[in-house]
């Protein structure tokens, strides 16, 4: 398909013949791997929340909790739950809603999915990926500065081409007049106009059925919390589309763990996600819930921009390697944890959780920049 609005959009699969080759091993035997299995809520979801009938088991959970001794945490004892390791491929926060989106997508009969991000998207990445272990054709809107270009194969874009995502390319300019959701609706309207059975969903996940994905996440935590004997004073997030947002805010408010809830927005600003919540929770049927800006506290966080570094974050992300021996992404969990031990600073505690979601490949977007730092 291409774009019937504004610059010309690409459709981009694999362009070589090694990457072919390995997009044909990829993709064979087809089928569905997975699947899916009822889902009971958490014992603390009130009645009026009403829960997914059915549930992917795609990530590799409970993701663990380690101690994490960084430098400059005034003085708080550091923990990192490490949803990093949710699956190699998977690897992130993504896989928690797509366990729930997934599942609704074999549930109403589609045969392919369609989701929109930017270049380097995590989320894209790990839906082409889960798409096709459940037997599903990945298509993917993506943002590009050059999008009548060949987009390349670093970091995200190599894995997603892997397995044989249809990727079209979107400008930034029509990203902002048309709207990343609206593309990947019309790309989804054309698909049923081919006689295909797409099943849409926003960027990130963020949606009233992948918040979900972190609010049972909240039910982990909380047997973790209980097997360690262990409290929490805040937890830390990088808040990049609000989907992770919403799920922790909700299950902290509705769960029995007493700790505060700290988003770092690595995107938009945070009175745009304290109205996307709202809009979630809205949508999910909430009954006598506050307003988000009662259950969570944003932070800006973005810094130059979304996913531009600056030369301290670099630096950071270089020195918590070299110190901790944990890789943080440079565009959500690289920002995020800089911006924790800034509000630590700020407001000290004595016990902090800074949940990792991912983002490993997007180092490899970075290595330019790096070049200079790594010299031997």
């Amino acid at each position: 398909p291409t774009s019937a609005h504004g610059t010309r959009a690409t459709m981009v699969a694999a362009s070589s013949c090694a990457a072919a080759f390995v997009a044909a091993l990829a993709l064979s035997p087809r089928g569905e791997v997975m699947r899916r299995e009822a889902y009971s809520a958490p014992r603390w979801v009130p009645e009026w929340l009403t829960p997914p009938a059915s549930r992917l088991r795609l990530g590799h959970l409970p993701t663990p909790i380690e101690a994490w001794p960084l430098e400059d945490a005034a003085g708080c004892r550091v923990a990192i739950k490490r949803d990093d390791y949710s699956g190699s491929e998977l690897s992130g926060n993504k896989v928690r809603k797509l366990e729930f989106l997934l599942a609704a997508a074999k549930a109403e009969g589609c045969d392919c999915v369609v989701t929109v991000g930017g270049i380097q998207s995590n989320h894209c990445r790990a839906t082409a990926v889960a798409a096709r272990r459940v037997g599903l054709e990945p298509f993917l809107v993506q943002r590009s500065e050059t999008p009548d270009e060949d987009p390349g194969l670093v970091g995200n874009l190599l894995v997603s081409r892997m397995v044989g995502a249809q990727i079209r390319l979107a400008s930034g300019d029509e990203f902002e007049a048309v709207g990343g959701w609206a593309l990947a609706l019309r790309l989804a309207d054309e698909l049923r106009a081919q006689g295909r059975r797409p099943y849409a969903f926003p960027s990130g996940g963020s949606s009233p059925l992948g918040t979900w994905g972190y609010l049972e996440m909240v039910a982990e935590l909380e047997a973790q919390l209980e097997s360690r004997r262990d409290s929490l004073d805040r937890i830390y997030f990088a808040c990049g589309s609000g989907g992770t947002a919403a799920g922790l805010a909700l299950g902290l408010h509705l769960s029995p763990i007493q700790t505060q809830l700290v988003g770092l927005c690595v995107d938009d600003t945070p009175d745009v996600f304290y109205d996307k919540l709202d809009a979630i929770y809205a949508d999910l049927g909430a009954r006598d819930l506050p307003p988000a800006r009662d259950l969570l506290r944003l932070e800006p966080c973005v810094g130059a921009g979304y996913a531009v570094s600056t030369q301290p974050e670099l630096d950071f992300l270089l020195r918590t390697a070299r110190h901790t021996g944990v890789l943080l992404d440079p565009v959500y969990s690289g920002k995020a944890a800089l911006g924790m031990l800034r509000d630590l600073r700020r407001s000290p505690v004595d016990a902090a959780l800074f949940v990792h979601t991912g983002g490993h490949l997007g180092l490899y977007a970075k290595e330019s920049q790096f070049a200079p730092l790594l010299q031997l």
